[in-house]
């Protein structure tokens, strides 16, 4: 059924077969260079071969193969949405771009946390700045009860709110309104009676004696801006010179003469104490991945993840760095490194650089967490006109296009769907924008030609890794129609994505969790499938599956991978 070939193949070679490793390579498989022509020869080649094998007996009988499918049912989960577009268009109608939305007011209810996972949400975020802790577990335990009862598999986030310096929370109102000339009183008091008209707390108690008149204040990436006009005591008056909308706990920075003052911010830690206790909260739920805010230092990243491990061992939680500080570019690349991936939180980063600078920011953070195989999510303010109207603006749609084209593995919706009028309308606008372009690319034949720099710490990495870039230049050549990888771990998976392959990628591996967690990596299709070591029945098993589902069909080409045996495999589906 398949075919094996050395992976130490010369460059004239065009035999089709399966690659597995000897102990050295002599030439990297990727300087072979296949044409179209060989799809077709490969096509040809295999289904023959698999007709010989069938008249010889090796393979097994079609009553063999249903009693193990029906046996193999129970061990094998694929996302409800991924089925049914897979059955109505086929391999090539799969959107590689994953989505994320923001759960809030708008989006708790379980018939719209349904709506947004059929509409193509992969990960949940619960933003710890708003909300109580039991909240947030209702919005979790929906999630997970829809993931069980309706077979989808959304992930779940978990975003720290951080220690910077914020607002409170507006006296319990869902948002306030800022317009043009009016005098709000910034203060660092509290109040046992309900908190006055035009005024706002602030979470930092040097605030006052910080700030000078004639400061600029940023709300929430400057959403809204205010003039510093007067101080008396512990109050800050200040005129509002750009109108917006006020939400709870946003972010709160502040300018002088057209530099960010951030000496404050800087003493201030990573991680406050209520952000343990959220940490503590998300560890104890279960959440697939923890945000962490405003990461100044990879040693912020390092010091919770061995938390994490202290106190949950069998925990696979990720943590993803959001780059949203100057501290942040300054160690981009070491935060990158010791982190599980990272977030662009171009709102935030946008109110601490020019903001003209923020797109080239934006790219090379995209290029580094590639490179060094990290997840990246592109955030804040993509469709921001769809909180309040129905139809985004053109500029948002080129946005979106851009960071589709950048190849980030996810784009993220915040208050679009958390507190939105049209939450499902957004989403969709993101799914139709990011399917658009990632048609035209594949149209258009742009194979990338980023460097892709080796990443492996041992040899046995290195072998995964070459076997991973090969793999996606062999399907990128023969135009196949699925890559398959099986992998405990993810890693082998994430090494795949990395390649960005035209076709998409199959990912089976044994755990729920791993599971959840590729559903962030871009271009993954995640199953949850028990697999031995025996690739030649994984594949048999996986075959008989996906075809009674109506996934695959009979001659569908296929290259295997796996963290089992390390090897290619190129095959039709028989």
């Amino acid at each position: 059924m398949s075919h094996v070939l050395n992976f130490l193949v010369s460059s004239s070679s065009c035999s089709p077969t399966t690659f597995a490793t000897s102990k050295r390579p002599a030439f990297p498989l990727s300087t072979v260079r296949s044409r179209l022509p060989v799809k077709t020869f490969l096509r040809t080649k295999i289904i023959a071969a698999s007709a010989s094998e069938n008249a010889s007996g090796v393979v097994r009988s079609s009553a063999t193969q249903v009693h193990d499918t029906y046996n193999a049912v129970a061990d094998f989960e694929v996302d409800a949405v991924t089925e049914a577009e897979l059955k109505q268009n086929g391999f090539r109608s799969t959107r590689r771009t994953k989505l994320i939305c923001t759960i809030g007011p708008a989006t708790c209810a379980i018939e719209q946390l349904e709506a947004l996972a059929v509409g193509g949400m992969n990960v949940a975020r619960i933003n710890m700045c708003h909300g109580t802790r039991e909240w947030h577990r209702m919005v979790i335990e929906r999630v997970r009860r829809l993931n069980e009862e309706k077979g989808f598999a959304v992930a779940i986030m978990m975003d720290t709110e951080g220690s910077e310096i914020h607002m409170g929370d507006l006296g319990g109102a869902s948002s306030a309104k800022a317009e043009d000339g009016e005098i709000w009183t910034f203060t660092v008091r509290a109040f046992d009676s309900p908190i006055p008209g035009h005024t706002i707390n602030v979470n930092y108690d040097g605030f006052a004696e910080d700030v000078k008149v004639g400061d600029e204040l940023l709300i929430d990436g400057g959403m809204v801006r205010f003039e510093v006009i007067q101080k008396i005591g512990p109050d800050v008056k200040c005129l509002c010179t750009d109108p917006g909308l006020l939400l709870p706990r946003a972010n709160l920075t502040f300018w002088r003469d057209g530099k960010l003052v951030s000496e404050r911010n800087a003493m201030l830690p990573t991680i406050s104490s209520k952000d343990w206790l959220d940490i503590d909260f998300g560890i104890a739920e279960g959440v697939d991945f923890i945000a962490v805010s405003f990461v100044k230092s990879a040693e912020v990243i390092k010091h919770l993840k061995s938390y994490i491990k202290a106190h949950s061992p069998n925990s696979d939680i990720a943590v993803i760095a959001k780059i949203e500080s100057i501290d942040s570019l300054k160690n981009l690349e070491e935060i990158i490194q010791a982190s599980d991936g990272a977030m662009v939180a171009r709102g935030d980063l946008g109110a601490q650089i020019p903001l003209e600078q923020v797109p080239s920011e934006q790219q090379r953070i995209v290029q580094l967490c590639r490179q060094l195989n990290k997840p990246v999510i592109v955030a804040s303010q993509l469709l921001e006109s769809m909180i309040e109207y129905p139809i985004p603006t053109r500029a948002e749609v080129a946005d979106i296009s851009e960071a589709v084209r950048q190849r980030g593995d996810a784009l993220m919706l915040s208050g679009e769907s958390a507190m939105g009028q049209y939450p499902e309308k957004a989403l969709s606008v993101l799914k139709s924008a990011s399917l658009r372009i990632e048609r035209s690319w594949r149209e258009q034949k742009h194979h990338e030609v980023i460097e892709l720099p080796s990443i492996a710490s041992s040899f046995t990495g290195s072998i995964s890794e070459e076997i991973c870039n090969s793999a996606a230049q062999m399907a990128n050549n023969l135009e196949v129609d699925a890559l398959f990888v099986y992998t405990k771990n993810g890693h082998m998976a994430s090494l795949l994505s990395r390649c960005r392959p035209d076709c998409p990628i199959f990912a089976f591996t044994t755990t729920t969790s791993v599971r959840r967690r590729l559903n962030l990596q871009w271009g993954l299709t995640p199953f949850r499938l028990s697999f031995s070591n025996d690739m030649e029945n994984n594949l048999n098993k996986t075959f008989s599956l996906l075809k009674a589902r109506g996934m695959v069909r009979s001659g569908d080409l296929i290259i295997a991978v796996s963290d089992i045996l390390q090897s290619i495999q190129v095959m039709n589906v028989p």
